[in-house]
C-alpha cells in the first residue's frame, strides 16, 4: 500500500512539474489548395504564415510573426484545355493572436485586418476526438493520429490531428486541444496544415496576458451579425 502511495505521489509531482514549465515553439500554417473550383493558389495565397507559441500554467497564446499585406493577386485557371486569367483578393491580417485558457475554458481570437480590429471571445470548443491506429514521425516526434469534425463558428471541417505523448501538454494550434498529448500537426479538409517545430521546454513560468485591442469583445455570432450589416 505504501509503495502505491509513493508512486501516486511522484506521478502527481511529475504532472505538476509539466504544468509549472513553459513550452515554446514555432507554428507554420500552410495553405495547400483553395476551396471549391478555385483550387489553384497563387504564390501570394500559398505563402505560409508563421506564429510564435507559448504555453504556461494551463494557458497558451499563438501570435502571428510573418506579416503580409492584403493584395489583389493574379492566377490562372485551366478549363477545357485553355488557361483563363483571374484576379482575386489575398486578405492577410497584420496582427493575429489565438488565446486559450484551459482552466476557465476561454478562447479568444484578436486580430487586425485591413486596419480594422477584431476581438472575438468564445467558450473553448470540446472536440469529440476519435483515436486512429496510425502513427508517423513529424519533426522528430513520434505521433499518433486522431480525427474529428469541427463545427464551431459555422464550420464543417474534417480534421486530422497528429499528437505526441512525449510532450505532456493537452494543447495544440488555434482552438484545437483535448488529446492525451501535444498536437504537433493539424490537417484541415486537405486544404491547410498547421505544424509545430522548434518546441522547447524551459523551467521558468511565463506569464501569459490575455490579448486585447480597440475592438469590443464579441461572440462569433454577434461579430458575424455586425459584419453582415
Amino acid at each position: 500500500m505504501k509503495i502505491k502511495l509513493v508512486i501516486l505521489f511522484f506521478l502527481a509531482v511529475l504532472i505538476n512539474q509539466s504544468y509549472s514549465q513553459t513550452l515554446k515553439g514555432i507554428l507554420t500554417e500552410t495553405p495547400l489548395k483553395g476551396i471549391g473550383d478555385e483550387t489553384n493558389l497563387s504564390k501570394k495565397a500559398a505563402k505560409p504564415m508563421t506564429f510564435s507559441y507559448v504555453f504556461s500554467e494551463k494557458k497558451s497564446i499563438q501570435n502571428l510573426i510573418s506579416i503580409e499585406k492584403s493584395a489583389i493577386d493574379t492566377t490562372y485557371i485551366e478549363k477545357y484545355g485553355k488557361k483563363y486569367e483571374t484576379t482575386s483578393s489575398v486578405s492577410r491580417p497584420t496582427s493575429l493572436a489565438y488565446y486559450k485558457d484551459l482552466e476557465t475554458k476561454k478562447y479568444k481570437v484578436v486580430a487586425t485586418q485591413e486596419a480594422k480590429d477584431v476581438n472575438i471571445i468564445e467558450k473553448l470548443t470540446k472536440f469529440d476526438w476519435r483515436l486512429i491506429n496510425e502513427s508517423k514521425t513529424i519533426n522528430g516526434y513520434a505521433c499518433k493520429k486522431a480525427t474529428t469534425t469541427n463545427t464551431a463558428y459555422n464550420s464543417n471541417q474534417s480534421i486530422v490531428a497528429w499528437f505526441t505523448e512525449a510532450i505532456p501538454v493537452n494543447d495544440g494550434p488555434a482552438q484545437y486541444h483535448g488529446l492525451p498529448g501535444f498536437i504537433i500537426q493539424i490537417e484541415i479538409n486537405d486544404n491547410t496544415t498547421l505544424t509545430f517545430d522548434k518546441l522547447v521546454f524551459s523551467k521558468e513560468n511565463t506569464a501569459i496576458a490575455e490579448p486585447n485591442n480597440s475592438a469590443p469583445e464579441l461572440s462569433f455570432s454577434d461579430y458575424s451579425k455586425q459584419s453582415a450589416k
